[in-house]
């Protein structure tokens, strides 16, 4: 079987044959009024599948999209009270079966001719990305789904605000396939608040929860690397989620510090009763103030 063959797991039967090139994942939770405006520019595509996501949004934005768009298929999460933007693409891109997937945030909106403009870039080996890309379109990607399905998905260990995007940039290089320019002129971001980002998140300062998600983005591509991993076993992600997460919350205002262990093997014969035990030490620290 070819490396890039699909694998059975949890993003979807293979089984089914796909309707088109692209499928495209929009998530909602709250939302709704972004929805309204995004969705119509989607559905006007002519080829273009869509996958919304009700990630247990108060506003029923999957009643909605029902009533309106008959075509596109919805995924309801009912019981998600917090919001995860990582489970929730990876709950809409299960529902995908056609070779390409493009992960659109709700408060984006593309050019008449986005499906036009992308079918040219649609490249094996590559996956695209919003260039220049200012932090309001960062979530914007589209990927092969077999990619997609060999590297995990979205790591949903990340909660809150940031960074789950980029990671899964960086694991999709680590597979071989090459980042590529989608020119970010045929997206427009809606402009909303920092509280509507983060309206349905644990932490509700998108900066604390930046360092979080930054530091366990940093501390554990560090350390797949320096083990010749993919990415860490999920349990270890989470174990490590949890000590970063409790360290900054603990003193937000201050500088925090993490020692990450690598594991036991060495590469050399070391004498009896004598060990070599390896750690990085990562400590987060506001700069210093620049002289008058």
């Amino acid at each position: 079987m070819d490396a890039l063959s699909p694998q059975p797991g949890p993003f979807g039967d293979t089984r089914t044959a796909p309707s088109g090139p692209l499928t495209a994942v929009m998530t909602c939770k709250g939302r709704l009024a972004h929805v309204q405006q995004s969705l119509p520019r989607l559905a006007a595509q002519e080829g273009l599948s869509i996958v919304v996501v009700d990630y247990g949004c108060p506003d029923h934005a999957g009643d909605w999209v029902r009533r309106h768009f008959p075509q596109v298929e919805v995924v309801m999460a009912p019981d998600a009270s917090e919001f995860s933007i990582a489970r929730a693409r990876n709950l809409g891109a299960a529902q995908v079966h056609t070779p390409w997937i493009a992960f659109i945030d709700a408060d984006v909106l593309v050019d008449p001719g986005f499906l036009h403009g992308a079918m040219p870039l649609l490249q094996e080996g590559s996956f695209l990305v919003a260039e220049p890309c200012p932090h309001e379109l960062a979530g914007f990607l589209v990927c092969r789904r077999d990619d997609f399905r060999r590297v995990g998905g979205y790591d949903d260990v990340f909660t809150g605000w940031g960074s789950e995007d980029r990671d899964l940039c960086v694991r999709l290089e680590r597979l071989g396939a090459r980042r590529r320019p989608f020119p970010s002129a045929a997206l427009k971001s809606l402009p909303h608040t920092d509280a509507d980002r983060t309206r349905f998140h644990a932490i509700t300062d998108r900066f604390v929860s930046l360092r979080i998600n930054g530091m366990y983005f940093q501390i554990k591509h560090d350390l797949a690397r320096l083990t010749g991993l993919p990415d860490l076993p999920q349990q270890d992600r989470v174990a490590l989620y949890a000590r970063v997460r409790d360290q900054v919350l603990a003193r937000p205002g201050d500088a925090c510090q993490i020692d990450a262990a690598l594991p036991a093997r060495c590469d050399f014969l070391q004498p009896p009763d004598w060990r070599l035990r390896r750690m990085i030490r990562y400590r987060f620290e506001p700069t210093e103030p620049s002289a008058p």
